[in-house]
């Protein structure tokens, strides 16, 4: 009986960019971008193979990101992740797979704070499994189960850290934000009118906090934990627009829905407020991208766009002093970028990225959550693909 070869298909991407940022409008100093990603696809033969993949990320400029409900700002943020991919091919089309992944994320509020100190710096494992079955190229539907668990080593209690005062009561423990998470999504990728393409997702998340307790309306911890459901269905579709020799126009159009329902509540001790249902919302966005390729090896000018409305359940607006009015929160975000490409040798090209960003709301209360503010972004460098 012959022997299969082992066949190895390497595949690199990587990317190094830098330029000048701004946040509200302040010049901040010389900022960084870079990524990789790298998975030699391995294949012992037409029925079994196996990805390992390893991927990082490095962002030196501010960044307002959604960890506990609401926009934190961080000055530089880094995430490394690594995973294996276990196929089994059958001859009708169908794949099923296994997966194990490890991440960690590193984040940085302050510039004198050091690598692995940070507040929010956090560790995720996850194994799952996945059926994929593909009727012809481009054409499949999937079926996938997650199981995955957040864990934020630093975060221990709001007394011993400072800069997370005023976050309240349900946060002031160790191991509050620590989660177990089961996930079941559905996804498929289908052809439509016009040589479009449609690719759709819908998920759902369980999430368990094992040590956040619920406040009630004295602003005392009860004994019942707070549990978490998110609920999401993503839609994009694109198309060819203009094909023409020598030089080509694609455009992309989608949506997102993400309603994400807690059973957590706030008490402001401060304003001796109890605020019910506060780290619920509904998120919507609608994203729009152009593309123009020309050339064989083509030089590419991207222009994107999105739009966002974040509509709290029942998060009360404050003013700039705290204080609660009868309106509900909502937040408004634009963001648009510009990228140009153009080939300089084999693999690589020259990049050079133009972006900005707007966060609006009718919460003017910034001291903990960041709801109003704007960033730009100047960036220039280069990519490689294997």
């Amino acid at each position: 009986m012959p022997v299969e070869a082992v066949e190895v298909k390497p595949v690199v991407n990587a990317q190094l960019l830098g330029g000048q940022y701004y946040y509200n409008g302040s010049e901040n100093a010389f900022g960084a971008v870079a990524s990789l990603s790298a998975a030699p696809y391995i294949k012992f033969n037409e029925a079994w193979s196996l990805v390992p993949l390893y991927s990082g990320n490095y962002n030196g400029t501010k960044q307002v990101q959604d960890l506990i409900g609401g926009g934190t700002l961080f000055q530089e943020s880094q995430e490394h992740t690594t995973s294996l991919k276990l196929i089994r091919s059958f001859e009708n089309g169908l794949k099923v797979k296994a997966i194990g992944a490890y991440s960690a994320e590193y984040l940085r509020e302050t510039t004198d704070e050091s690598w692995g100190g940070g507040l929010y710096d956090n560790r995720r494992a996850s194994g799952g499994a996945e059926a994929e079955w593909s009727w012809e190229k481009d054409r499949f539907v999937r079926l996938a189960y997650d199981y995955f668990a957040i864990r934020f080593p630093n975060y221990t209690s709001l007394e011993s850290q400072g800069g997370a005062l005023g976050l309240g009561r349900e946060l002031n423990a160790p191991d509050v934000l620590d989660t177990h998470n089961h996930a079941v999504t559905l996804g498929t990728q289908v052809g439509l009118p016009g040589n479009g393409l449609l690719e759709g997702t819908a998920s759902y998340t369980w999430s368990h906090f094992g040590s956040e307790h619920l406040v009630d309306l004295s602003g005392s911890l009860t004994p019942e934990l707070r549990n978490d459901a998110i609920e999401n269905l993503s839609l994009q579709g694109t198309w060819p627009v203009i094909l023409n020799p020598g030089w080509k126009i694609f455009s992309s159009l989608g949506y997102t829905w993400n309603h994400v329902y807690s059973n957590q509540n706030h008490y402001d001790a401060q304003k001796v407020f109890f605020n019910p249902d506060y780290y619920a919302y509904l998120t919507q966005t609608l994203q729009n991208q152009w593309t123009l390729a020309v050339g064989d090896n083509p030089w590419t000018l991207a222009l994107n766009w999105s739009l966002t409305h974040q509509h709290y359940s029942d998060r009360l607006v404050q003013d700039s002093n705290g204080n609660y009015g009868t309106e509900i929160t909502n937040v408004n975000g634009f963001y648009t970028g510009l990228t140009f490409t153009y080939p300089i040798a084999k693999g690589f090209r020259l990049v050079a990225q133009s972006q900005f960003g707007w966060s609006d709301s009718n919460n003017t209360d910034n001291q903990v959550y960041q709801y109003h503010y704007n960033t730009q972004a100047y960036l220039a460098g280069f990519s490689y693909a294997y």
